[in-house]
């Protein structure tokens, strides 16, 4: 069976049969030269760099010089400044000698009896919102002036 096989394929040989190039020109592709292959690879290696090379060069042509601009900080007045402020169980002239070192402004207005008065609070916002909150809960007149 096996020599049936092997006279089948010897009968039927024929020179180039299963060359890849006569495999390409019956499927009408021509085939390429070596040196074309090289050509083509150079031109894509020599694309590649110079698009790197243009790259590189407008990067550093085109940056902003960021010194030359001034930038100035704006001077927030301690009447706008954002603090978070904490008290548990604290007397009205704790809290208010807290506010005055913590956001360094001064408080007026105070009533007669402080010690009457306790607050436990937890605040972040200025310290005029603060004291118009502490005037609403414990119904007082007390105003926030800079120092």
């Amino acid at each position: 069976m096996k020599q049936n096989n092997i006279d089948f394929i010897a009968q039927r040989y024929r020179k180039n049969r299963f060359s890849a190039d006569a495999g390409w020109r019956r499927l009408g592709v021509a085939s390429v030269s070596i040196w074309k292959r090289y050509r083509v690879a150079a031109a894509i290696a020599a694309t590649v760099i110079l698009s790197a090379t243009a790259t590189i060069i407008y990067k550093d042509y085109h940056m902003v010089d960021n010194s030359r601009q001034e930038t100035s900080t704006p001077v927030v007045s301690p009447l706008a400044e954002v603090k978070v402020i904490d008290f548990e169980n604290a007397q009205l002239a704790e809290v208010v000698e807290k506010i005055e070192t913590v956001y360094n402004v001064e408080v007026r207005n105070l009533p007669d009896t402080p010690e009457e008065y306790k607050l436990s609070l937890h605040y972040e916002g200025t310290p005029t919102d603060l004291i118009a909150v502490i005037n609403d809960i414990l119904d007082t007149q007390m105003i926030v002036v800079e120092r």
